[in-house]
């Protein structure tokens, strides 16, 4: 352990998903250079990254040459201080449920901010994921009326609860937003679903915006997209600096955490946590 590090006492972790490991825990024990969490509940995302160099002093923190990954956590970690948010100061959330923050959560709360969205942007969600669904509430709560594709079932369901349109191709995509008389504008495409990929990049019309998850395995831009002159943005996972506004969405309840997380296996819209022992 550095100078900069602490070591983590894990209480929860979020379990799979297309980002890497994040969890909450304890600060055990802390480095010459970190004093200060002893004693804390923290959120750990996925990543350390250097913070040092030209990448991450230009906001490219997420892909971090010099980046420190965790692709599973277990009993205790080593962490740098610097990316840590502490649950204190009005960010107290429940575990273990608060494992998820600095993963999915943060992942749809990057997806959001590097878009760049509007109230009034024809925004499309694709990808039927629980960071899809923290996606959508995000939108929401940022005052915008996302439309989605769906494939029916219990996706279909909560998106219409949510009071989101749900469509099955381009031209009914494209009447909702007509409804709203946002027809003539390019589209914010979102894809938070590297599996979907394809279908995102069908839905791109000339001159949208296409955001895309990339995670650790980054699917291929396929199709015609370049020359519909297609903005293409790639996000490598949760961006660190994001935890904090993330979490306070959470706090304040524009996401329901609880109900977007689950202890059981096998429920594809919820992120599975996991308590530690």
């Amino acid at each position: 352990m550095s100078a900069d590090d602490v070591e983590v006492a894990l209480e929860a972790v979020q379990v799979g998903g297309v980002t890497g490991a994040a969890g909450v825990g304890r600060v055990v024990a802390d480095g010459e250079h970190a004093r200060g969490l002893m004693n804390r509940r923290v959120l750990i995302g996925p990543i350390d990254p250097c913070g040092e160099c030209d990448v991450c002093r230009h906001g490219g923190a997420a892909v971090c040459p010099h980046v420190r990954v965790r692709d599973a956590l277990g009993a205790r970690t080593t962490a740098a201080a610097r990316w840590l948010v502490p649950l204190s100061d009005g960010l107290d959330l429940a575990v273990p449920a608060a494992a998820a923050v600095a993963g999915d959560v943060t992942a749809a709360y990057t997806l959001y901010a590097r878009t760049g969205a509007a109230p009034r942007d024809p925004v499309v969600v694709v990808g039927a994921t629980p960071i899809s669904r923290f996606l959508i509430e995000i939108l929401l709560a940022k005052g915008i009326a996302p439309a989605a594709v769906g494939s029916g079932g219990a996706w279909a369901d909560w998106l219409r609860g949510k009071g989101v349109a749900v469509a099955g191709d381009r031209a009914a995509l494209a009447a909702a937003f007509a409804e709203r008389s946002l027809g003539t504008r390019p589209w914010r495409v979102i894809c938070a679903d590297p599996a979907t990929v394809a279908a995102a990049v069908e839905l791109a019309g000339p001159r949208a915006m296409l955001t895309v998850l990339a995670g650790r395995s980054p699917p291929p831009i396929a199709g015609d997209a370049l020359g519909r002159e297609v903005t293409v943005l790639g996000i490598a996972g949760p961006h660190p600096d994001l935890v904090v506004e993330a979490a306070a969405m959470c706090v304040k309840g524009e996401i329901d955490l609880a109900a977007g997380t689950t202890l059981a296996a096998g429920d594809p819209l919820r992120t599975r946590v996991c308590e530690i022992a």
